[in-house]
């Protein structure tokens, strides 16, 4: 099958994006909607929100928004209620949120703040959106949660706290996978690197792409449209590296 295959590989299926806004949080709603998913987005701000509905509108898809402070239990536990209301089930929930202090500041320069937030943008938002999609994926009998942490040579430069945060959710991804997958409910972590503007404000230097291109957010939507889909559904709690090999210059590869 290839990227331009019509084939609707969602078709019936209602995604709940959060941390939707611009950036590559845009490019996964998109592709998923014209694969044929009604589609949710969540986010603190509205206008993107309207922007990137209109667009999914403009290729013949259905989408409606909510937003809120998604690292509040109550905006999370509103944007899953919104799927189901405004849709009747959930089938797909894709955690795009997550943030960055800057790389090169010391761990005994870092606030407790900066901590904090770290780890309930990277981490806490991941158990909130399960805590509450878990119950709609079982009332809809099937379900998928996707992810998104960071490749390893991402980790390897980032600050302290977000390789913390971001290998934590990891392992989240692996328990809670083995807690539901009885459940028909499945659980990835996609790992991308390399993808263009992905980190702004980092200024690292990553590893040269492995490929002959950098990445883009259509990779990553194209990977995420799979295991999203029922192609992969022998497939669950595993780590998946988006990333044109660029993890293959750590070790471990994770």
């Amino acid at each position: 099958m290839t990227r331009n295959d019509q084939t609707m590989r969602l078709q019936g299926k209602v995604a709940l994006f959060v941390g939707a806004g611009g950036g590559m949080g845009a490019a996964s709603p998109l592709l998923f909607a014209q694969q044929g998913a009604r589609i949710v987005l969540a986010a603190r701000r509205t206008e993107p929100l309207e922007e990137l509905a209109q667009r999914i509108r403009g290729v013949g898809g259905e989408a409606s928004i909510v937003t809120g402070d998604l690292m509040r239990e109550d905006a999370m536990q509103r944007a899953v209620a919104h799927a189901e209301e405004r849709f009747g089930r959930l089938d797909i929930a894709f955690n795009n949120l997550g943030d960055f202090v800057l790389p090169g500041l010391p761990v005994e320069q870092t606030t407790e703040e900066q901590w904090d937030y770290l780890t309930d943008i990277n981490l806490k938002t991941a158990f909130l959106l399960t805590r509450f999609a878990v119950p709609a994926m079982q009332r809809a009998g099937r379900g998928v949660l996707l992810h998104l942490a960071a490749s390893a040579d991402v980790r390897g430069v980032a600050h302290p706290g977000y390789a913390a945060s971001k290998m934590g959710l990891i392992g989240f991804t692996q328990r809670t996978a083995m807690a539901y997958r009885k459940q028909n409910i499945r659980v990835i972590c996609l790992c991308p690197s390399g993808m263009g503007n992905q980190y702004p404000g980092m200024k690292v230097e990553l590893p040269d792409p492995q490929m002959q291109r950098g990445g883009t957010a259509e990779d990553l939507a194209w990977a995420a449209l799979f295991f999203a889909s029922d192609e992969a559904a022998w497939l669950t709690g595993i780590t998946v590296p988006i990333d044109g090999g660029n993890s293959l210059t750590t070790n471990p590869p994770v």
